[in-house]
């Protein structure tokens, strides 16, 4: 590969720094390859991304409060209650929860509610990509903002929410938070492909119609005014099918229900069902709608009022009964036959299978009981407003396994392609929509490994997608390279696998557009762990009710350019991006591990980094912290020395360690009268308390730099660093100027402050002598403190009225100055210049001095 192939990978100025060093050395072409690999490797190393883990140094980002974070009032969320599922407006689950629990108020905008203690459940990705029901901890829901974001996907997905909302990606093999705002079209984001069965065997019918007081529920044949059902239906694969003739060709009125379709088998699997629970049904050829037709119908008021309460009825408003989503494969994999045989077109020649309707919900629902077989699907609307669900062909051998047809010509189309779909897997076709992305340099690393032609993995590992298909060939082909050559490569196709075997799909966001919103609110949901929840569109979205994102930090990022300029000719106290260079003594500064153990204890740990769970006891009246004791491990922390510091720094706080080693944390009986909304305050506080560490330093990312480890921080704290024993405290470097003056003196700020400006400066390819840097510098530090290019600055020191005037404020300078009696006496340029007369510098300082007395003799 060529140098300019690497431009987008790699940062220029790097590039331009490997030119002069290939130079230099005269590398041939074979090395310069494997050098801008190995350069490409350390780069992409170097960087910290959001929930990565750099050996145990973590990397982490503050961003925008959670209370900003949340969804549209009418996004439907999946939610698991008493062991049934149930799809619901998030607005309508949260406000009814608050309404019968009322809420707690934490700010004039935001009010939360603790539900640990129910048993609510989320559908959840983990980090091995797969769905897991997930516990929901509290509810919140805020003040709305006036515009959202709406993300559109090329599956046809889509979600509204707060631009500060988190969504989840794909980075370095990790599910990683990422904000909104920085999502762009072309990155990709989960959509669920799999939803764990439930196994509900039984339909409980009085939870949907009254029933009539009756001693037995059997029907006999005997005429009776209202024909009965039983008390409970089995969620059978015959019920199940009898569901989806009605959502596909079925009709529901006040006393009976109607089955339309001309085929023999779907008539009769419609019977068989009627037949188990005797009732009396008829059947009618007609050829209304101009076109011959069947119908079976059955008078039952009480059929018709169950499948009329369930399902709805009219071909607009039809969807999938909300028990379906709890029932058993058998009962779904009926619905799915009877829907599909009934109103799709299996299309060999297309290679797909597509259903319409004019009800969205409907489509919906579909797709996600499609998704309990893992069949994916695609919606499309088309410009009469019809709703179209497309299942690709390479799904046609988990739709016939599990599904299935009985109209022949469907079965028959289904079963070409399936063998197609063989020949797709093993041939070279193509995933257009299915591509898995962040996968860093997995499949390079791989054929290095095996010897295997490198070009061959280099144009998707540039691009970082890659399809399940091909993915499924690459596996195989490793597989075997292995194999044959005894390469142990056992970690990479571990990830690999974990890739292909994902419950997800990746889905690419094709639109991002700001809507209005006309809603008061907008919610969210708190999920411990990845802090993930699933719409009933399937997408996965991330919550952060619990915790701060890690959103939008792809590298360890400090201020540059005219920002940074800003900062340091206004002398800021307070800079937007502080950061340390710190270098080691030897021989610290040469071994790896000893490096990440002292950048370990630079970084400042708080409570909630070695905590897995907050939690308020409503009851008690005490918040308990689930400690992640592998965290604590890692960083060494016993329990002795967290509840030694956790009591010095919460004073007035009763803490009590329980005997599975969590936290209890109460305030002491003499402050106040305790209530939930203290607690829950408490619970906030306890987060961001001290643990260990360097006060200030945020993150930490040891490098490699000319032949020695030097670690990299966001945050300074210079004095406290310097005392760090493998610290060498000679070449330490900050870019805070007024820590530096208060720490090593003002001369050493002034040295500072030219370093950083000619930094920034020539950084932009900029020369400008130094000498001018100097002379600000000087006039900055000149009165032994710090003081910027403002009016509060050195301009507030000017002797001349009219040169104060002349920067900022001029009315306010001249009247002060007339109110005091002040003088000006115009010995500066300014001021001259103001006056239109000649400034006291160069031709303009000398003056005419003649001796009168001499010239008077000389005329005498």
């Amino acid at each position: 590969m060529d140098i300019d192939d690497y431009k987008g990978r790699i940062p220029e100025p790097l590039l331009d720094k490997f030119k002069e060093e290939a130079e230099a050395v005269k590398l041939n072409k074979k090395q310069k390859e494997e050098a801008l690999r190995r350069l490409e490797e350390e780069y992409k190393k170097s960087l910290i991304h959001p929930g990565e883990s750099i050996g145990v140094i973590t990397a982490e980002s503050f961003g925008e409060p959670s209370t900003q974070m949340s969804i549209h009032h009418n996004e439907k969320i999946i939610v698991k209650i008493k062991n049934k599922i149930r799809i619901t407006k998030i607005s309508e689950f949260v406000d009814n929860f608050m309404a019968m629990n009322g809420a707690i108020k934490i700010s004039e905008d935001s009010e939360v509610l603790p539900i640990e203690d129910l048993d609510i459940f989320v559908p959840s990705i983990n980090q091995d990509e797969k769905i897991e029901w997930k516990r929901v901890v509290e509810l919140s829901r805020h003040k709305s903002l006036n515009k959202l974001i709406k993300l559109t996907t090329a599956s046809g997905r889509g979600i509204v929410a707060t631009d500060n909302h988190s969504f989840v990606t794909r980075l370095n093999n990790m599910v990683v938070p990422i904000i909104g705002k920085g999502l762009r079209t072309g990155d990709r984001i989960p959509v669920m492909k799999y939803l764990p069965e439930h196994c509900a065997s039984l339909l409980t019918v009085s939870n949907y119609v009254n029933l009539p007081n009756e001693d037995s529920f059997r029907v006999t044949r005997s005429y009776r005014p209202t024909k009965l059902i039983p008390k409970e239906l089995k969620l059978d694969w015959n019920f199940g099918w009898f569901i989806g003739a009605y959502l596909a060709e079925g009709n529901a009125t006040s006393g009976q229900v109607s089955i339309s379709n001309l085929d023999d088998n779907y008539i009769k699997n419609a019977k068989k069902f009627l037949d188990d629970l005797e009732l009396d049904y008829r059947e009618k050829h007609h050829h209304r709608g101009f076109a011959p037709s069947r119908d079976l119908t059955v008078n039952s008021s009480l059929l018709a009022r169950l499948i009329s309460t369930t399902c709805e009825s009219g071909s607009f408003n039809k969807h999938v009964p909300e028990f379906a989503y709890s029932a058993k494969d058998e009962f779904a994999a009926g619905l799915l036959r009877a829907y599909f045989d009934g109103d799709s077109n299996f299309h060999a020649d297309r290679n797909l299978i597509r259903a319409s309707s004019n009800s969205k919900e409907l489509i919906d629902g579909i797709a996600l009981l499609l998704s309990r077989f893992k069949i994916f699907s695609y919606k499309v609307k088309d410009k009469k407003n019809q709703y179209w669900l497309l299942i690709p062909y390479k799904y046609a051998p988990l739709f016939l396994a599990h599904i299935g047809s009985d109209i022949d010509y469907k079965l028959k189309a289904l079963e070409k392609m399936s063998v197609k779909s063989k020949k797709f897997w093993n041939n070279y076709s193509r995933d257009y929509t299915d591509m898995i992305s962040g996968f860093g340099d997995l499949f390079y690393r791989t054929a290095k490994k095996l010897n295997y032609p490198t070009r061959y993995v280099n144009n998707f590992t540039k691009r970082q997608k890659i399809g399940r298909t091909a993915l499924y060939r690459y596996i195989k082909l490793f597989e075997k390279l292995a194999k044959e050559k005894n390469v142990d490569i056992y970690n990479e196709l571990k990830v690999m696998h974990r890739m292909f075997n994902s419950d997800v799909v990746w889905d690419e966001i094709v639109n991002i557009e700001y809507v209005d919103n006309e809603y008061e609110y907008v919610y969210d949901l708190s999920v411990p762990g990845l802090e993930t929840f699933t719409t009933f569109d399937g997408l996965i979205t991330h919550n952060t009710l619990n915790t701060f994102h890690f959103a939008g930090v792809a590298e360890l990022q400090i201020s540059l350019g005219l920002p940074r300029l800003i900062e340091i000719l206004d002398g800021r106290e307070n800079i937007s991006t502080p950061f340390m260079e710190i270098f080691l003594k030897k021989p610290y500064n040469q071994d790896q591990d000893k490096v990440k153990e002292v950048a370990t204890e630079l970084k400042e740990t708080k409570l909630k980094e070695i905590s897995s769970e907050f939690a308020v006891n409503a009851i008690k009246l005490q918040v308990e912290v689930t400690l992640d004791k592998k965290a604590m491990k890692n960083l060494k922390i016993t329990d002795k020395y967290l509840l030694d510091t956790l009591s010095e720094e919460l004073k007035g706080i009763s803490i009590k360690q329980l005997s599975n080693g969590n936290l209890v944390f109460k305030p002491k009986e003499e402050t106040k009268e305790l209530d939930l909304k203290e607690i829950y305050k408490l619970k906030e506080k306890i987060k961001d308390v001290y643990v260990k560490g360097v006060s200030g330093i945020k993150q930490v990312l040891p490098v490699k730099q000319t032949g020695e480890f030097v670690i990299l921080t966001s945050g300074s704290n210079l004095k406290e660093v310097m005392m760090i024993k493998e610290v060498d405290a000679t070449r330490i470097t900050t870019n805070n100027i007024h820590e530096i003056a208060k720490i090593l003196g003002i001369d050493a700020a002034r040295e500072a402050i030219i370093a950083e400006a000619l930094k920034v400066i020539r950084d932009q390819g900029i020369d400008i002598d130094i000498r001018h840097i100097m002379f600000i510098a000087d006039l900055m530090t000149t009165s032994g403190n710090i003081k910027g290019m403002t009016r509060s600055g050195i301009t507030s020191d000017k002797e001349s009225v009219l040169a104060r005037a002349s920067f900022e404020t001029p009315i306010k300078h001249i009247i002060n100055a007339s109110l005091i009696g002040e003088q000006d006496y115009l010995n500066s340029v300014i001021e001259n210049v103001i006056m239109n007369q000649p400034v006291p510098l160069g031709t303009g300082l000398p003056k005419l001095v003649s001796n009168v007395k001499i010239e008077e003799k000389k005329e005498k």
